[in-house]
């Protein structure tokens, strides 16, 4: 009995090698498959072979296809599979310990009617026997979808790819699974390890995408339909722990992880290296990793920062959050989005950012309205972002000029500054410090050049983030080293000083800035005064006596808005003398009142509606009395 059962499967098994395998060999059996949905699905081998049930074996294999939205094609130089014939009846295809040689994998889009693909097409990859067609628009019929399982895959060998515009080649062990369903049905992939050697990869044909490195790691997407969740939005489902080294032409992939941010970018090209884990469009616990370039560049509203830098993005070793992102700049220049002279050069500066570890917010979402977005703003409760610079240069302080308002009467004409900066972004916070130390600033004040020292300390207290808005009491002005060039009346002192700290003050520190503080003033004496005055037309005399009044105090009122600066009242005296400004500046036009005192004698200048005189009858009276418009 066992004799028969043995030769009954024996020659079952012979039967099986002589039907199988010839018709393996056969093209018509190749031809018969494709019949079944050429439209859909197309496959061919040069050489295959079967030596037990349900597993074969085949060199030189090619299949490619199209759905709704997509075509695609993979070659390999060799293919072993065994495949579970009795779940096909159910529309079941079971394909596992699956090894593959050398692959090659093309994929392109079917084109959407509201995309513009002008700029791609030539670069997509050809797919043999098939032409890029529109995307399948027809209802779908109500049919049971077809179910891939295809476990224990393992990839060995020289690879290539070429998805959409971008080709590249890589080379090395990959094993995974994966599923997927016909008809817009489910996907998942789990690539449970590999270890690659990347070649360059190239964006349209010649484009550098990155010159090559090695990744190991895992990768994947958890369970998700594809239909439901396009494009951008398949990142929340996907997931990578890799280790990288990559020389890469474009940083832009870290936009992806400063998207909460809002209008911040990072561009450049360098070395990538260190540890990332991200899952479920979050950076997870014990990411570390770096990126150097000679030509970092963070774009943040309209200044651009350009130099040599790192970015570290880090995360704790057993924790998700914070998500810390800090860039640092050995040296840096920052330019304006419409100036191409940079106003700031520098050696050291430094942006530190901690918070939300959420990574890929809502595609639909532009930056603006992630600040809107409630989802977003929860996130981003504890997110904040510290700006540091040490000993940076403004070349030339006429740069200060963007944050005036047009024409108004002081304007800077040069000089250079030092700047040092330690300033606090929160969600709805921002503090901060900013010091100028200047030499030989020149301002344009009414028509008069005026050259001095500048110390300027400001403090930024109770601001808003969003609206650059913030408290700046205390802060604190000094002018030193003071010359006054006029066509009458020059004064060079350089000892002369005066001071100004502000008392009460708010403002929004954009283009154009706006400001309404209260201050008090400090004068070492008169003198660059009385110049300024003596060089005006019709001034009395007796204003060259007050060159010899020291020490006057005093307070200040000014308001900077709608193109327009306006002095309510500044004043500054002394026992002997007294100077008063009541005024409007805008538009290269001024208004207002200028009062003078030497002992008992004083005067008021005046320029109302275009017309300018001076009044030494009841003068301070008069002063008190005019109010501006």
């Amino acid at each position: 009995m066992l004799k028969r059962i043995l030769i009954s499967l024996l020659a079952l098994e012979l039967g099986y090698l002589v039907v199988v395998n010839g018709a393996l060999q056969l093209q018509i059996t190749q031809d018969l498959v494709n019949k079944i949905r050429p439209e859909k699905f197309y496959v061919s081998w040069e050489r295959a072979w079967s030596w037990y049930p349900f597993r074969v074996h085949a060199e030189g294999v090619f299949a490619n296809g199209q759905a709704r939205t997509q075509q695609w094609e993979v070659t390999a130089t060799s293919a072993s599979g065994s495949l579970s014939v009795l779940p096909l009846i159910l529309k079941h295809v079971y394909l596992s310990n699956l090894q593959a040689e050398s692959i090659d994998y093309r994929q392109r889009p079917r084109l959407k009617a509201d995309v513009d693909y002008t700029n791609r097409l030539a670069y997509f990859p050809e797919i043999k026997g098939r032409q890029i067609v529109p995307v399948e628009t027809a209802e779908l019929k109500k049919k049971r979808p077809w179910k891939i399982h295809i476990n224990d895959l393992q990839a060995t060998g020289e690879h290539r790819f070429w998805v959409y515009n971008l080709q590249g080649t890589a080379s090395g062990p990959a094993t995974g699974n994966l599923y997927t369903e016909t008809r817009r049905g489910a996907f998942w992939l789990d690539v449970e390890q590999f270890e690659l050697d990347l070649g360059p990869a190239f964006l349209n044909g010649n484009a550098e995408a990155f010159r090559g490195g090695t990744v190991a790691g895992s990768l994947g997407f958890s369970p998700l339909v594809r239909a439901e969740n396009p494009g951008r939005r398949m990142l929340r489902f996907a997931y990578l722990d890799a280790d990288l080294d990559l020389a890469v032409d474009s940083l832009d992939f870290i936009n992806m992880l400063t998207g909460n941010l809002g209008n911040f970018s990072i561009t450049g090209a360098g070395q990538v290296q260190g540890r990332l884990s991200i899952s479920d469009g979050f950076v997870r616990a014990g990411t570390q990793l770096s990126a150097t370039a000679d030509n970092l560049g963070v774009d943040m509203y309209d200044i651009n920062v350009l130099g040599k830098g790192v970015v570290n993005i880090h995360t704790p070793e057993t924790e998700d959050t914070p998500l810390g992102l800090d860039v640092q700049y050995d040296q840096l220049t920052a330019t304006r989005a419409e100036e191409p002279a940079p106003f700031l050069i520098g050696e050291t500066l430094h942006l530190e950012y901690r918070g939300s570890n959420f990574i890929t917010p809502d595609p639909s979402l532009g930056l603006a309205d992630l600040w809107d977005d409630e989802e977003a703003r929860q996130r981003r409760a504890d997110n904040s972002l510290n700006l540091f610079i040490e000993r940076a240069t403004v070349p030339d302080m006429s740069a200060l000029n963007y944050h005036l308002p047009p024409e108004t009467a002081l304007q800077f004409a040069g000089g250079t500054t030092e700047l040092n900066a330690d300033i606090f972004f929160g969600e709805e916070l921002l503090n901060g410090t900013i010091k100028l130390d200047s030499t030989a600033t020149q301002v344009q004040i009414d028509e008069q050049r005026l050259k001095a020292d500048l110390d300027i300390d400001m403090n930024l207290a109770g601001g808003n983030p969003r609206t650059f808005t913030a408290d700046f009491s205390g802060s604190t002005l000094r002018l030193f080293n003071v010359y006054v060039e006029g066509e009458k009346e020059q004064f060079e002192g350089d000892y002369w000083s005066t001071s100004l700290e502000v008392s009460t003050g708010e403002g929004t520190f954009a283009q154009p800035i706006e400001l309404s503080a209260k201050s008090l003033i400090t004068v070492s004496d008169t003198r660059p005064l009385v110049a300024l005055f003596k060089n005006r037309s019709r001034t009395p005399k007796w204003l060259g006596n007050m060159m010899s009044v020291k020490n006057l105090n005093g307070e200040a009122e000014m308001q900077l808005t709608g193109g327009k600066l306006k002095v309510p009242l500044a004043y500054v005296d002394s026992e002997k003398a007294e100077v008063g400004i009541k005024a409007t500046f805008f538009e290269g036009e001024r208004e207002g009142v200028v009062y003078a005192r030497f002992k008992k004698l004083d005067t008021l200048v005046k320029r109302l509606d275009g017309k300018r005189n001076v009044d030494v009858i009841k003068a301070r009276e008069k002063f008190e009395a005019y109010e501006l418009p």
